[in-house]
């Protein structure tokens, strides 16, 4: 085979938040966690497909009575490619893991006689590589590979048939049991006085029909097409044999010890990776790596190694926070000396601006033409630079007679990041609206509006106009700490009844929105319509509870848009099984017919460009 030279390299042009090495559990686990939480996640596993994990039934993993590791892992695969990019074939031949931005080369066989190598770029890397079956290299192995030698579970009815398991850890253990509970006739050798398995798995062990024979060397392996025996020897020289056609190798090694090593990665003698550093549980001794699984342990328990996969995403995730706060502190010491930011170039002036939290800032905009032609739940979208992005706001005020209108907006992107940089006097470039359908707004009787994070800003003029249409209004407010919580006394006047919650507890119920009206339905309270505007999940969450009650609900959704006209189609979201475009159609929507799933999936989409233009910003001068 030829292989490329490593300055010839075909390197990827993405950069990664984090690259996984391994598609097992623990690696999926992470993928799916560390995805969830809005990372640009790719993994890399070295099989031409998903883990091989055998038809032996996990026991004990929450939410399945039943399942095998096989399904368990292709659940979490498929799971894992709706939020991570999954690489298979890929072997990885290098680490660089020492500089800020890691390096990952792998090799790929492209037919018989060319091997393509590749580079992967990310900041964070996950090592869940696990361990692998090593051959015993007698005589008869090769002969019978998958024709009674295994180094895997096999599938089939071993009901009364004779196993045979060689090795002396907890993986040979719990298929030794798995094999005994098939009714099969099994044996577990070793060439070890004892077995180095968990206490737990060592009780049920004395307690099964497993035959365990200690201090023996497997000799060779005898058959014509299909094996019949097994030849071993025993501490006192004498040879023994078991008539078998099922013997199932179970002696892990370490693979990567080298490359691990060479990497600077610290080990055991054994090659496991040593973790616990700075803290974290899963953090190695390399700023920016961290290692979950068998990788570590030397042993798979697939609900361990997922629980392993979930803390290391839960890690790299306040890795990653943890090391932006610098470009944060640049972005904020930027504010009062980059006068030149401001425009005054635009029509249409910021008459005044009000920072209601350290994340949400509140603008007054003089737009006459605007304000007379808006209804609540209309939306506005505007542009700061003539190379700037769209961005979509909805209208949270509007004064017909003084000619303005309010925006409020939290501050989480390149584009929001510069609007804060704006002050009273300043002049935005363009401005186009009101745009959308009106929020429908009837006569209901008693109606719940609930307003969660930035959320309440929007949801404030459609709770005036229900209330102007003599409705009973029940008001729920809710953010993640009282400093956070907007429009509360802006709330009040139409509100009939306000309540207030808190994540961490620092105003009013400690806990989610959700919650109060949870309560407020299970104590009888009569409620005729919800109105419900905020995070995707919290509308989500907030549906799927009033459809138990049958309570019509609305919601106010905003996904992606360009254009704001419906020529994209960018804004696209799934109403009833049927195609509408949000900036023309909505964005106000009857939430039961809502597909959240694909909308929070679309949400997603450029997490990963948002995160480049944010340390683009922080490096300009």
């Amino acid at each position: 085979m030829s292989s490329l030279s490593e300055k010839n390299h075909l390197s990827s042009d993405e950069l990664f938040d984090l690259i996984i090495v391994g598609g097992g559990p623990a690696g999926l686990s992470c993928a799916i966690r560390a995805a969830e939480m809005g990372l640009y996640v790719i993994v890399l596993e070295a099989r031409s497909g998903a883990a091989t994990a055998g038809t032996m039934n996990v026991d004990g993993y929450p939410g399945f009575y039943s399942i095998t590791r096989q399904e368990l892992l292709d659940k979490m695969a498929k799971q894992a490619k709706y939020q991570a990019k999954i690489k298979y074939s890929q072997r990885v031949s290098k680490l660089e893991l020492k500089d800020t931005i890691k390096r990952v080369y792998t090799r790929v066989t492209r037919g018989e006689f060319f091997t393509e190598e590749l580079v992967y770029q990310g900041r964070t890397v996950l090592i869940a590589t696990g361990l692998y079956p090593s051959a015993l290299g007698v005589p008869g192995e090769k002969k019978f590979i998958d024709k009674g030698v295994y180094y895997s579970v096999p599938p089939g009815d071993f009901y009364e048939k004779t196993v045979v398991i060689i090795g002396h850890t907890s993986w040979a253990v719990r298929n030794a049991l798995h094999f005994d509970a098939m009714g099969a006739q099994v044996y577990l050798i070793t060439n070890r006085d004892s077995l180095d398995a968990h206490p737990a798995l060592l009780r049920r062990l004395n307690e099964s029909f497993v035959a365990v024979k200690y201090s023996v060397e497997t000799q060779y392996f005898e058959g014509s097409n299909q094996l019949k025996k097994i030849f071993f020897k025993d501490k006192e020289g004498k040879t023994h044999s078991i008539a078998t056609n099922n013997v199932i190798v179970l002696r892990s090694i370490n693979r990567n010890r080298d490359l691990f090593l060479d990497a600077g990665l610290n080990t055991t003698p054994q090659g496991l990776l040593i973790v616990g550093h700075n803290g974290n549980s899963q953090s190695t001794n390399l700023s920016g790596v961290f290692a979950a699984g068998s990788a570590t342990r030397g042993d798979s328990i697939v609900g361990v190694d997922a629980a392993e996969g979930q803390q290391a995403a839960m890690e790299i995730s306040q890795y990653l926070t943890d090391i932006q706060k610098d470009s944060q502190e640049i972005i904020e010491a930027k504010k009062a000396i980059k006068l030149e930011r401001r425009f005054i170039e635009g029509r249409t002036e910021i008459i005044e601006k009000e920072e209601l939290s350290p994340e949400i800032v509140k603008w007054v905009i003089k737009a006459p033409f605007i304000a007379k032609k808006t209804k609540p739940g209309q939306f506005v979208i505007l542009r700061i630079t003539k190379q700037g992005e769209r961005i979509p706001l909805t209208i949270a005020d509007f004064d017909r007679i003084a000619g303005t209108i309010t925006l409020i907006f939290q501050i989480v992107g390149k584009s929001t990041k510069e609007m804060a940089l704006l002050e009273k006097g300043d002049h935005i470039l363009n401005l186009l609206g009101p745009l959308g359908q009106p929020v429908e707004i009837a006569k209901w009787g008693t109606v719940a509006v609930l307003g969660g994070g930035c959320g309440v800003a929007p949801v404030l003029p459609k709770t005036k106009a229900l209330k102007d249409l003599g409705n009973y209004i029940i008001s729920i407010i809710s953010a993640r700490s009282k400093n956070l919580l907007i429009c509360q006394a802006d709330m009040e006047g139409p509100s009939d009844e306000l309540f207030i919650a808190t994540d961490d507890g620092t105003l009013g119920h400690h806990g989610f929105g959700i919650d109060i009206l949870k309560k407020l339905l299970i104590e009888g309270r009569k409620i005729d319509h919800v109105v419900a505007v905020g995070p995707i999940p919290m509308m989500r969450a907030v549906v799927n509870l009033t459809k138990e009650y049958s309570i019509p609900t609305t919601v106010s959704l905003a996904p992606l848009m360009v254009d704001g006209t419906g020529m994209c189609g960018a804004c696209r979201v799934r109403i009833g099984g049927e195609v509408k475009f949000a900036c023309v159609d909505g964005p106000n929507f009857d939430g039961h017919k809502v597909d959240f799933e694909e909308l929070t999936l679309r949400s997603r989409a450029y997490r990963y460009e948002e995160r480049i233009s944010l340390e683009k910003l922080a490096r300009e001068e």
